[in-house]
């Protein structure tokens, strides 16, 4: 029995290397072995306390290509490697192998038993770190809104409950790069008062967010608790949103002999606030613009650009609307006596000789109404538009071009014209087969 066995026995080894050679030679064909890179896997830190003294912090020393991740390198059979993801790795710096240098090397744990270590590369492999002193510094914590309420309201004010500050410790090289402290809070489509978490956002003094260095620092409120996820409770105030609101503006001053105030215009007419109701309902209306504008010895329009800021200012509880302008344009009209300026619709011109409105476009500036000034040869004017006859004549307007057309102005009898009236119009040809324009007049 044994000698069957063992005859022939050069035969059955090789037949036995051949057919592993032969099924080595499948798997490599079918199955080959390869290289995958997994970026940006974070380092864990291990035993961090025994190289930490009650003074000393770590910091980790970011590298200069790859920061504070590691890039993994697995050369194995296809098959493994596409089933891996960068979560089936741990790269771990454990702190009591770190050398005088400062340098500790990496250690890397894969979850899946089908990877063999001995593949495995570490780019870098090895963590630089650094003890430095503990430090704590306290920060005002300013809240940042995002998103907006419901139409009608904006966030009136905002309060960070239990104090409006946090202390921040950790390495006193990160506190110096520190510039702020922000909680951002998600308020939209709130449409009442609301209790909302705010995340705790640190911005350095080149105005970008603390990002790797936030695991590396402790939040604490003004009382010395530690905050969970670094987080703190807001209270939003809503305020009401009230549009077109009249703005009074009051003069100063006489004009010069001779002359009086006929208007007060303002651009824009109204603006849009926002507060409580309680402010809102204080305003009456309107809102009065602090300081008077002077318009001693004017002998013509005085026009002065006012910030609002300093009005609303005086107000408790009310404010501009969200991104609003706090500049308006105030124009106190100054006449001679005896003089009235009056706004006539273009409407109402008598539009003589006007080319062709098949083959020429015709518009003009001012397109809706112009401002004629007269003046009375006895007492005070007291002209209505329906007094005032005007007409145009376009004749000169029959070739492209830009034109200043005289208004011709017929007034009752008792009153003269201050100053010429022109309209420019640009007149442009109209190609064959456009649509017929649509002209101003």
């Amino acid at each position: 029995m044994k000698y069957k066995f063992t005859r022939n026995m050069g035969l059955k080894l090789l037949s036995l290397f051949v057919a592993f050679g032969i099924w080595l030679l499948v798997v490599n064909v079918n199955d080959p072995m390869s290289v995958r890179l997994f970026r940006d896997v974070k380092i864990q830190q291990e035993n961090v306390e025994s190289v930490t003294a009650l003074d000393k912090v770590l910091d980790v020393v970011e590298d200069d290509v790859y920061g504070d991740t590691v890039i993994i390198k697995v050369k194995e059979r296809k098959s493994v490697l596409k089933s891996l993801t960068a979560s089936d790795f741990e790269v771990v710096a454990d702190m009591e192998t770190m050398n005088e240098m400062g340098s500790v090397p990496l250690r890397v744990e894969c979850r899946n038993p089908a990877v063999t270590l001995d593949e495995i590369e570490v780019i870098p492999s090895v963590q630089k770190v650094k003890l430095e002193p503990k430090k704590q510094s306290e920060f005002i914590v300013n809240v940042v809104t995002n998103g907006k309420p419901e139409n009608g309201y904006e966030v009136g004010t905002t309060e960070v409950v239990g104090g409006k500050t946090v202390q921040v410790a950790g390495a006193e090289s990160i506190l110096k790069k520190i510039d702020k402290v922000v909680a951002e809070v998600n308020t939209a489509r709130i449409k009442s008062d609301q209790r909302l978490t705010g995340n705790i956002v640190i911005y350095d003094k080149n105005g970008d967010k603390l990002t790797s260095q936030m695991d590396r620092l402790q939040i604490k409120d003004s009382a010395g608790v530690l905050l969970s996820n670094n987080q703190v409770t807001v209270d939003v105030t809503l305020w009401q949103v009230m549009n077109d609101i009249p703005v009074k503006v009051e003069t100063a001053g006489e004009p010069a002999e001779g002359y009086r105030i006929t208007g007060i215009t303002t651009i824009p007419v109204t603006i849009n606030l926002v507060g409580t109701n309680e402010a809102l309902a204080r305003l009456g209306g309107e809102i009065a613009i602090a300081d008077p504008v002077s318009v001693e010895g004017a002998t013509e329009n005085v026009t002065q650009e006012i910030d609002l800021s300093e009005t609303l200012s005086s107000l408790e509880g009310v404010r501009l609307v969200a991104d609003a302008d706090p500049t308006i344009s105030v124009t106190v009209q100054i006449e001679k006596t005896g003089d009235q300026t009056i706004r006539v619709p273009l409407s109402t011109f008598e539009v003589l000789n006007r080319p062709d409105s098949a083959k020429m476009s015709l518009t003009v500036s001012p397109a809706d109404e112009v401002q004629i000034s007269v003046h009375a040869k006895a007492g005070e004017p007291n002209l209505k538009v329906s007094d005032i006859k005007a007409s145009v004549d376009f004749s000169e307007c029959a070739k492209e071009g830009v034109y200043e057309v005289p208004v011709n102005v017929q007034l009752p009898e008792g009153y003269t014209l201050v100053s010429e009236v022109k309209l420019v119009v640009t007149a442009t040809a109209i190609k064959d087969g456009n649509d017929e324009d649509s002209t101003e007049e």
